[in-house]
């Protein structure tokens, strides 16, 4: 088992995501060497210090889940300023926790929440081309921040266990 939190997002969460954008996302800033999102800009180090800022204006995120806090508080800046217009983030179903609760709460989008089913994450030391899995020990949400909720939900449909508009 790996002892890092860095793991990599699996292939039904990139294609559905590559189906989602209609093509490469803008910018993946929890990137890594191994990782097969498609992006035009992809960061494996520095994403919470650069800009976020492509011509597409569109982003994902699956971060290092021992840093969620400031993950959190850069996405919601990044929103905030106008570098990313549509962003999709992956992470733990933490309802309990500050970040969570900031996610939900702090931005002037209202986020479409996605309750995942459990997903197997590629390992992110195995060799890239045998795509090891590793099962998920925690409930998944994939967060939406933008103008298409309705299309969000319809291409991630197929991982879900249930859905809600987040706050009203």
């Amino acid at each position: 088992m790996a002892t890092s939190d860095w793991w990599c997002s699996p292939p039904e969460i990139a294609d559905s995501l590559e189906e989602f954008y209609e093509g490469p996302v803008g910018i993946d800033p929890c990137s890594n060497e191994r990782s097969i999102i498609r992006a035009v800009v992809a960061l494996t180090s520095g994403g919470l210090i650069a800009p976020w800022r492509t011509s597409w204006r569109t982003g994902y995120q699956n971060d290092p889940y021992s840093q969620a806090e400031a993950w959190t508080q850069k996405m919601l800046r990044e929103l905030a300023c106008g570098n990313v217009r549509e962003h999709v983030r992956l992470s733990m179903f933490s309802t309990s926790a500050k970040w969570w609760a900031d996610m939900c709460t702090k931005s002037k989008h209202n986020p479409r929440i996605l309750a995942l089913k459990r997903i197997a994450f590629l390992d992110p030391f195995a060799d890239k081309a045998g795509q090891k899995r590793m099962s998920c020990r925690f409930e998944p949400a994939l967060t939406y921040f933008g103008p298409r909720p309705e299309r969000f939900t319809k291409v991630f449909a197929h991982l879900t266990r249930w859905t809600t508009w987040g706050r009203s």
